[in-house]
C-alpha cells in the first residue's frame, strides 16, 4: 500500500471556509491557522496565494485594495498566484461593474505584474489546486514552508518595522511608530521589558508605567502578551501576589 505523502501549508485565520474543508482532509494537508502579513495561502518559501471570490475580487479592484495586496504579494515572493474563485455570470451581472474593467483588471495582473491567474469554479476546486502546488513545491522540489518574509526590495528601517509586526496584537502603523520612537528592533524590546502595568487595589490592571506610557495606542494587554512572547514570563498583579502569602 502506498504511503500517503501530507503536504502542509499556512492559511490566514481569517480563511474560516476554506479551514473547515481542510479539516476533511487531514489526511494529506495539514495547515497551520495564524495571522499572516501577507498573503491568504503560504506554500513554501517562494510561493504564496491571493484567494479571491469572485464578487470579492471585483469590489477589491473598486476600493483599490486588490493591486495594493497583489504588489506586496508580488514583492514578497519569488512565485505570487491569484487564485479567483467563482467569477461567473452571477458577478457579472450583479457588480456594477463594467466586463471591460473587470477584463481589463485582469489583464494588467497577468501581464504586466507577472502574476499567475488561476481560475477555479468553487472553493472544493480551489482545494485541489492549493494541494497539487504544494505537492508539487514540498514533494517534488523540498521547498521550505516559511511564513513570514520581509519584501526583497526594502530599506533597513522598512524592515526594521516588518521585525516588530511580529509582535502581538500590532499592525504596520504601531510598528513604525515603535520604531520611529525607538530606532531599532532590541530598544523596542527593551521599552516593552522595563513597561510595567499598573493595577486598582482590587488587582484589575488599569494603565502603563514607564516607556509605552509615553505613547498612545498601546495598553496593558499589549504589554502583558508581548512580554509572555518576548520574554516567557507573566507578571503577577500585586493582589495575586498577596493572595498567594496567605
Amino acid at each position: 500500500m502506498t504511503q500517503v505523502q501530507q503536504i502542509h501549508i499556512i492559511i490566514d485565520y481569517r480563511e474560516n471556509k476554506l479551514k473547515a474543508l481542510l479539516d476533511k482532509k487531514k489526511e494529506n494537508i495539514a495547515y497551520e491557522s495564524k495571522q499572516l502579513d501577507i498573503a491568504d495561502i503560504v506554500i513554501s518559501s517562494e510561493v504564496a496565494i491571493e484567494r479571491k471570490e469572485g464578487f470579492d475580487f471585483v469590489s477589491s479592484i473598486m476600493d483599490n485594495r486588490l493591486f495594493e495586496q497583489l504588489l506586496r504579494l508580488k514583492d514578497t515572493y519569488t512565485y505570487p498566484i491569484l487564485i479567483l474563485e467563482g467569477l461567473n455570470d452571477k458577478v457579472f451581472e450583479n457588480t456594477g461593474m463594467k466586463i471591460s474593467s473587470i477584463y481589463g483588471a485582469l489583464s494588467y495582473i497577468s501581464y504586466k505584474l507577472g502574476i499567475s491567474v488561476i481560475p477555479t469554479r468553487n472553493l472544493e476546486d480551489t482545494v485541489i489546486v492549493i494541494e497539487r502546488i504544494a505537492y508539487r513545491e514540498q514533494i517534488k522540489d523540498s521547498m521550505p514552508l516559511l511564513s513570514r518574509r520581509a519584501p526583497k526590495e526594502m530599506s533597513k528601517k522598512d524592515r526594521r518595522s516588518f521585525i516588530i509586526e511580529g509582535l502581538v496584537d500590532i499592525g504596520p502603523k504601531k510598528a513604525k511608530a515603535l520604531i520611529d520612537k525607538y530606532k531599532n528592533p532590541y530598544q523596542v524590546f527593551k521599552a516593552i521589558k522595563n513597561t510595567e502595568i499598573t493595577y486598582t487595589k482590587t488587582g484589575n490592571p488599569k494603565g502603563l508605567e514607564g516607556p509605552l506610557a509615553e505613547l498612545t495606542g498601546f495598553g496593558w494587554k499589549f504589554v502583558e502578551k508581548n512580554k509572555r512572547l518576548l520574554f516567557g514570563k507573566k507578571k503577577k498583579s500585586p493582589q495575586k501576589k498577596i493572595n498567594e502569602m496567605y
